[in-house]
């Protein structure tokens, strides 16, 4: 029972992962303006969506799905948008769209897990 909830949990979070990028980044230019290599540096924020799944299968605290999958977003990916608060051109609005973003895919992949990884 455990293994399905942590599988349909990784394979969500490895699909709803790629959303954010649709709605709102991060986009390499950014990082190229910094003299960073932005077609690089963009895979953190990518790895770190996709994992979330993976967190929250693995996860027991707190047992409720619906404070679990936020949380896990949230913790995921919640160091890197410190490095959003320190370029110019996007600070804290873009820390706060990616922690939103991170916490409703968390949302998101945790109902699935418990709709269809429990039985």
């Amino acid at each position: 029972m455990e293994r399905r909830y942590l599988l349909i949990c990784t394979l969500a979070g490895l699909v709803l992962g790629w959303l954010p990028i649709l709605v709102h980044g991060p986009i390499p230019e950014k990082f190229d303006a910094l003299y960073i290599r932005g077609s690089t540096a963009v895979w953190s924020y990518y790895v770190a969506r996709c994992s979330i799944g993976f967190l929250i299968g693995i996860t027991w605290w707190p047992a409720p799905w619906y404070l679990r999958g936020p949380l896990c977003g949230w913790l995921v990916v919640g160091p890197l948008t410190l490095i959003s608060v320190a370029m110019p051109g996007c600070g804290p609005p873009c820390m706060a769209t990616n922690l939103t973003s991170a916490a409703t895919l968390g949302l998101m992949i945790a109902a699935i897990g418990e709709r269809f990884g429990r039985v």
